[in-house]
């Protein structure tokens, strides 16, 4: 796929951010990634990936310098309040635990160019700017994306399902329930499924259909509404079908990685 086959919108987006960064020396490539790529991007829920490879992490002066031009191509508004951008250093690419200047939405933050977004972009990006493969960015192992996966479902995503106000918000229902297929397809097969696919299949999961069918209307942009007793019955009924899906998953055993190449904490 190329900028031009992006929706018109999200592709003069994206020229705009790449004109932009290519005229900085310090950038090697800039890099698109996710739904976009594979398909299944909406406008209304999709986030916007990319990943800029940087000769050097950003100094103060840089991070300034990248905060204003997002700012400024956040004003356009549309899709920009959808772009997220990680800056990361070519020379520590394949570090997942290693924090990176990530504009995030609205603001600059830091985040991780994780084991499944290097196997996203490696085996599935796009290059708006720079060398194809991404210098410094291979696909990881299966086995260590499937302890990785698995090591969030019985951490990260076990804690979430216990906390019960999370539950009465549609970002958290949407997004956590979407994270159960696509976890044991990767876990079982080592198949990236979409999150459209992923809606498809939540039934497996004990999720009504009900549910299930109001995910895919956000997802594609038609509005839902539930009064105050119908949230708090569905936060129950997605609470329940998140725990119960977390306990399938944990008995899902990754793998062990290869001697010499331990499975990420």
């Amino acid at each position: 796929m190329t900028a031009p086959e992006f929706p018109a919108e999200v592709a003069g987006l994206l020229g705009r951010l790449r004109d932009r960064l290519a005229e900085r020396a310090d950038v090697i490539g800039v890099y698109v990634y996710g739904s976009l790529v594979t398909g299944d991007y909406s406008p209304a829920a999709s986030d916007i990936d990319v990943v800029a490879l940087m000769g050097s992490e950003p100094d103060e002066t840089a991070t300034r310098e990248l905060t204003e031009l997002h700012t400024a191509l956040a004003r356009t508004g549309g899709p920009a309040g959808q772009l997220h951008c990680l800056y990361v250093a070519a020379d520590a690419a394949s570090d997942p635990e290693r924090l990176c200047t990530y504009w995030f939405g609205d603001q600059m933050t830091q985040w991780q160019l994780k084991l499944l977004t290097q196997a996203e972009l490696a085996e599935g990006g796009v290059a708006l700017y720079g060398p194809w493969p991404p210098p410094g960015i291979e696909p990881p192992p299966l086995a260590d994306l499937q302890a990785a996966v698995h090591a969030e479902a019985t951490g990260y995503w076990r804690d979430i399902s216990r906390k019960r106000k999370l539950w009465l918000y549609d970002t958290w229902v949407d997004h956590a329930l979407v994270v159960l297929p696509r976890a044991e397809a990767l876990l079982t097969s080592g198949e990236f499924i979409s999150k459209g696919e992923a809606i498809r299949r939540l039934p497996g999961f004990g999720v009504p259909a009900a549910l299930a069918a109001e995910i895919r209307a956000r997802r594609d942009g038609r509005p839902v509404t539930l009064s105050r007793p119908g949230r708090l019955v569905r936060a129950i009924r997605a609470r329940r079908a998140m725990q119960a899906g977390v306990g399938r998953l944990s008995r899902l055993a990754p793998p062990a990685s290869p001697p010499g190449n331990p499975a990420p904490q």
